[in-house]
């Protein structure tokens, strides 16, 4: 593909008369590049936030309840709280995401995990272990829309949904190296004040400050302010999104758009109910797996191990979904289908009574449902237009995440172990509703993009006839619903 600059007409885009002096760009060389430098810090601060928080799953094998004298429902409060300041944090963390450079806001906002999770290790009772997770949940508020903004800065919309699923099998990391650091500081020494769990989150605390910094060092905020690319490269790269009707738009408030997000629009509200149909079982099993295979009669060590392949499973359905969406298969069909095998394995894990090889098999099959909420985050980022709705569609996206995980924790409750059958039953039920609200949401689309095909060939006409400046296109503020040639993916 031959480079481009704002002074060389493209594909029958009008531009202004002038000389070309850039070079060509090859765009898999381009992608090769920006996904070097950018996908593997987005990888690694969502693997953070995910070990960040099931660090206490596996705290729990370790003994952090009899040494913190915790009891009943104290365990189920920890994970509550985090997701309450979760849930209410969203939307400060958005007004920052609003106001400041996405990647400083995620790279101080990891700084702040690292502070935090060392800390743990000093908590003497349940009060401070309480603080300290609340304060947690405020600052990894901002992981996904952050992310969802990052990611929207660099890719079209259909090369963006394989870096979802691969900065999104952060989760799956997190499982697998989760598993291994737990089973790794139950061998360590045992002093009275310093337990193997205290050692754990010393350890990944100090890794947490590693990352932040080279998140502020080397994340550009902009693809204008990436040292390591050519002119022509940046100008190929606004050249693209604006063609495609993608990218985050210029920051600049709009009030119209925050109320429509809120208030008027259908699909973000499709999009909350569905990701919190989601959270719930994955919420409630990346949570508990451990405690929950230790309640099936093994011993922590090996319930740590036991827990590792959750993670293989979750990587490989994440993985399998957004390269099959890379080829063209449909979203909402993929997180119908991703349900299945979720369905299958909570009625193993809820009502089979035989062997522990089919309830563990179970519990391995849940973990599928891990990946249908990467699709929820790029049918967030993808399908809403303007830096405004955007960054209020994600908002909204990731307090459905924190609701979930509030009520998905207190479905555990302390006198149905170790079975918590009504944990097991929520699982089962809210994984057939995703399937329901899934169908709904592609019935949205449909119906939405059936309105628009005129407005969208004027829209293609127009740029094969000369008549649009790509200038101009990049300046459009309007949201999907106000662009009646902006068409829906899914």
């Amino acid at each position: 593909m031959a480079g481009q600059c704002e002074d060389t007409p493209h594909r029958g885009v009008k531009s202004l008369p002038g000389p070309c002096l850039l070079p060509a760009v090859d765009d898999r060389v381009l992608y090769r590049k920006i996904d070097a430098h950018i996908v593997p810090l987005m990888f690694a601060s969502y693997f953070l936030q995910f070990l960040d928080k099931v660090l206490i799953n596996y705290a729990n094998i370790m003994g952090l309840q009899e040494d913190l004298g915790m009891h009943g429902q104290q365990f189920s409060w920890l994970a509550t709280a985090f997701f309450i300041a979760y849930s209410v944090a969203e939307f400060p963390q958005g007004w920052l995401l609003q106001k400041f450079p996405p990647a400083t806001v995620l790279g101080i906002n990891v700084l702040l995990w690292g502070v935090l999770v060392s800390s743990t290790a000093a908590c003497r009772n349940f009060a401070s272990l309480l603080a300290v997770r609340t304060l947690l949940g405020v600052f990894e508020a901002v992981i996904t829309p952050a992310l969802i903004l990052i990611t929207s800065q660099w890719y079209t919309r259909r090369e963006s949904t394989p870096r979802y699923g691969i900065w999104y099998c952060g989760l799956g990391a997190g499982q697998i190296i989760g598993g291994l650091i737990s089973f790794a500081a139950q061998h360590g020494s045992r002093m009275a004040s310093f337990s193997g769990w205290r050692i754990m989150f010393i350890a990944v605390g100090l890794f947490n400050l590693i990352i932040a910094t080279l998140i502020l060092l080397l994340l550009p905020n902009t693809p204008e302010a990436a040292t390591w690319l050519s002119e022509a490269e940046r100008i190929r790269i606004r050249e693209k999104l604006a063609l495609d009707q993608a990218g985050t738009g210029r920051k600049v408030f709009r009030k119209t758009a925050l109320v429509e997000a809120l208030a008027f629009d259908i699909h973000v509200w499709i999009l909350f109910f569905l990701t919190i149909l989601i959270v719930i079982p994955s919420g409630v099993i990346t949570t508990f797996s451990a405690t929950l295979i230790r309640g099936f009669g093994y011993d922590s060590k090996s319930a740590a191990l036991l827990n590792i392949p959750s993670g293989v499973v979750s990587i490989i359905a994440t993985l399998g979904c957004t390269y099959a969406i890379l080829m063209d298969f449909p979203r909402c069909v993929g997180i119908i289908f991703l349900m299945v095998p979720t369905l299958i394995g909570a009625g193993l894990m809820s009502f089979y009574e035989g062997s522990k090889g089919g309830v563990l098999a179970g519990i391995y099959l849940i973990n599928f449902v891990v990946a249908p909420l990467v699709l929820v985050y790029a049918l967030a980022g993808v399908n809403t237009q303007g830096y405004t709705k955007k960054v209020t569609m994600n908002a909204v996206v990731a307090v459905g995440f924190g609701i979930a995980n509030i009520i998905g924790p207190q479905t555990f409750l302390s006198w149905e172990a170790p079975g918590y059958i009504s944990a097991k039953i929520t699982i089962f039920a809210v994984s057939g509703a995703v399937i329901v609200v899934a169908a709904m949401l592609r019935l949205l689309y449909g119906w939405r993009n059936r309105q628009r095909i005129r407005e969208r060939q004027a829209e293609l006409d127009a740029f094969s006839s000369g008549r649009i400046d790509i200038r101009t296109l990049e300046k459009l503020e309007e949201t999907d619903i106000q662009n009646k040639a902006f068409v829906y993916v899914y």
